[in-house]
């Protein structure tokens, strides 16, 4: 691919132009993209590079991608020095959507959840290696209303989904103060996690809803029968979402002696490899079904 030709004037520059010579296509009849921003305040060359692609899945994933690796979409944030690369970035990204190869790249798989998808994680990536891009927030991502606070953060860090595995609740359980009870009551969690559910289909109509795991005796802070509570609650609104359910819950429920750690709450290297594997065949699964609607 030619390196694109790029020129910042005072009030215009040719970023969208050069995006799409770099890619092969001739300039046409002048658009607003031809003029630094386009419609909206957006990139010129990220409009461009957009308006290249196919399909709405590809357009998802390069905005997600520019986003990720610029820090924002908008004009007016990234005019000046960043243009340069900006066009450059937008021309290459576009490029790889379009290459026959690409059967692009690969699907990119979500993880959403707190420590528990942190200790399956790495049987995960092992497992769905060379089928599909696995990507999670660095972080724990806590309880409910935690983690609707920080959605967009997560997806700006990890780029645009095809496929999400989620869970959250063992936080949610918890007793934190005797005298308040269950950290996040059972209403209360399915308000915010449904608006969670609701965040995560504007971007991908492939979710998978792990349930929340179980505890062993001695545990602390966390009660088996308030972790059964919010399964109880959330479980039927997802299904009648049409969000998969992982039963991870009966999953470790059936082997938690053998798969469960000391502190009665984490997986031991084995509850590892055998909840990670089960997260792949349930990504697998869902990843073929026709897409929703």
């Amino acid at each position: 691919m030619p390196l694109p030709r790029f020129e910042l004037q005072s009030d215009t520059c040719n970023a969208a132009e050069a995006v799409r010579g770099a890619l092969g296509f001739t300039a046409g009849n002048a658009s607003a993209l031809d003029f630094g921003a386009a419609p909206g305040g957006e990139c010129g060359a990220l409009a461009a590079a957009l308006a290249a692609l196919p399909t709405e899945t590809a357009r998802r994933k390069l905005r997600g991608e520019f986003i990720k690796l610029t820090g924002s979409a908008a004009c007016a944030s990234l005019k000046g020095v960043h243009c340069a690369h900006c066009v450059e970035l937008a021309a290459r990204l576009a490029a790889d959507g379009l290459s026959p190869a690409s059967g692009g790249t690969l699907p990119r798989l979500m993880l959403i959840g707190d420590s528990i998808r942190m200790n399956y994680q790495p049987t995960v990536e092992k497992e769905l290696a060379g089928e599909f891009e696995v990507v999670a927030p660095e972080e724990n991502c806590r309880f409910a209303k935690f983690a609707l606070n920080e959605l967009e953060r997560w997806f700006e860090a990890c780029g645009e989904p095809d496929i999400i595995h989620w869970n959250i609740g063992l936080w949610d359980s918890a007793v934190v103060c005797k005298e308040d009870g269950m950290f996040t009551p059972p209403e209360e969690y399915l308000h915010y996690m449904s608006r969670i559910q609701r965040e995560l289909f504007k971007h991908t109509d492939k979710v998978i809803f792990a349930t929340t795991t179980p505890v062993l005796p001695g545990s602390q802070n966390q009660h088996i029968e308030y972790i059964e509570s919010l399964n109880r609650i959330i479980v039927p609104f997802m299904q009648e979402q049409g969000v998969a359910i992982n039963d991870l819950y009966r999953l470790l429920k059936s082997r938690e002696s053998e798969l469960q750690s000391p502190d009665c709450i984490h997986l031991n290297p084995l509850g590892q490899q055998v909840l990670g594997k089960a997260v792949a065949d349930a990504v697998r699964a869902r990843y073929r079904q026709e897409t929703r609607g």
